[in-house]
């Protein structure tokens, strides 16, 4: 049975969260303050801690550093809940050894759903590398479902493909292959009735639905309500494109950006009262990275990350053109996601590895885009 410690000094929240674990038949610790909350960790070794940030005696904060610094509970998952959503004390955080931040009011379902998807990752992690892994069990209604990349030396290096509801990045030079890719693997999805969001920054979207009508009608496919695109190119390019349903016009506020998205999504079903999964590509954030504030732009990536297993499972591709940000901010982007796909043009040929993968075991192994 998963053991679950959660510790909150709020007596109403512990309850309620002690509640919703075990109904979902974990075995419950708790901790009513930072103090306890360290020694029942270190005592009783569960397989996951969400712990409140301000607690008497000691911090949520204090919490993961005593778990980290402990070669016995090191590897424990932890997910920091807290009233604090400002960016300074998510990143402290993270820096302390949290892997999942969330703030206060929350949605029940959506934190069993961390907890879930954490379990499942950290489960992943304890198989020998490069085996064929067996879906973790968590309880009987979570299994690891994969996706095909839609390139079969690739799948084979995934263990089968990559994990619904996994965030991705896809990173390497221009002209590499990431974007071909990305519209690849979103015609795939429509061919195969799954709903789609393709979030545009660095391209027209004409140019896209041309190139990816190529492999499926996509006209037949807006009007039937499998995909959506949100034009944020018009911003980029100056161009004031009033074909496009949802597009940014004038300046381009992030808020504005993150609403458009969220009104696309919602007419898709990619919501958490429909939760009908699919997919997403963002081509590129290399923009928005180089417009704005770090900050802010990780925030934005965070929150449509988080939606991912909310949202009933869908795979996100976040693009990324090599050589447009500093090292300090590519790690601080990798770091969000669940796993990197590395793109190269060598010899005229392109070719793609995967980097990193927290939700499977991989073989880095380069393998041509085209076979």
């Amino acid at each position: 049975m998963t053991k679950i410690l959660i510790a909150d000094d709020e007596k109403p929240l512990l309850l309620l969260t002690q509640m919703v674990f075990k109904d979902a038949g974990m075995d419950v610790i708790t901790a009513s303050n930072g103090a306890e909350a360290i020694e029942k960790a270190l005592a009783e070794k569960p397989d996951i801690i969400i712990t409140d940030v301000i607690m008497p005696y000691k911090t949520g904060f204090e919490v993961c550093k005593a778990v980290r610094s402990n070669p016995e509970t090191a590897d424990v998952p932890i997910i920091i809940i807290s009233a604090l959503g400002d960016e300074y004390n998510k990143l402290t955080g993270f820096d302390e050894g949290a892997d999942d931040y969330v703030t206060k009011p929350f949605n029940t379902a959506e934190l069993r759903a961390r907890v879930k998807a954490l379990l499942m990752r950290y489960e992943a992690k304890k198989k020998p590398p490069l085996q064929p892994l067996q879906p973790p069990t968590i309880d009987k209604e979570v299994t690891i479902e994969v996706i095909s990349t839609g390139i079969p030396a690739l799948d084979q290096c995934l263990s089968g493909g990559l994990p619904r509801g996994s965030n991705i990045l896809l990173t390497g030079s221009l002209g590499s292959g990431k974007s071909s890719f990305a519209r690849k693997f979103m015609s795939n999805g429509v061919q195969h009735k799954e709903k789609s969001l393709f979030v545009v920054l660095d391209d027209n979207p004409k140019h896209i639905r041309t190139s990816m009508s190529a492999d499926t009608d996509i006209q037949a496919a807006e009007n039937h309500g499998l995909i959506r695109f949100v034009d944020a190119y018009s911003w980029s390019s100056m161009i004031n494109n009033t074909e496009e349903r949802f597009v940014v016009t004038g300046v381009l506020e992030l808020s504005h950006l993150a609403g458009l998205i969220g009104d696309a999504s919602q007419e898709l079903g990619q919501s958490i009262q429909n939760k009908v999964g699919g997919r997403r590509v963002v081509d590129s954030i290399s923009s928005l990275l180089i417009n704005f504030d770090l900050a802010h732009v990780q925030r934005f990536i965070n929150q449509l990350a988080r939606t991912s297993l909310s949202f009933g499972g869908v795979t996100t591709l976040f693009v990324l053109e090599e050589g447009t940000v500093s090292e300090h901010i590519m790690n601080n982007i990798k770091y969000i996601m669940d796993g990197i796909l590395e793109f190269k043009l060598e010899d005229n040929s392109r070719q793609v590895r995967v980097s990193s993968m927290k939700w499977r075991q991989f073989d880095p192994t380069w393998v041509s885009c085209d076979s």
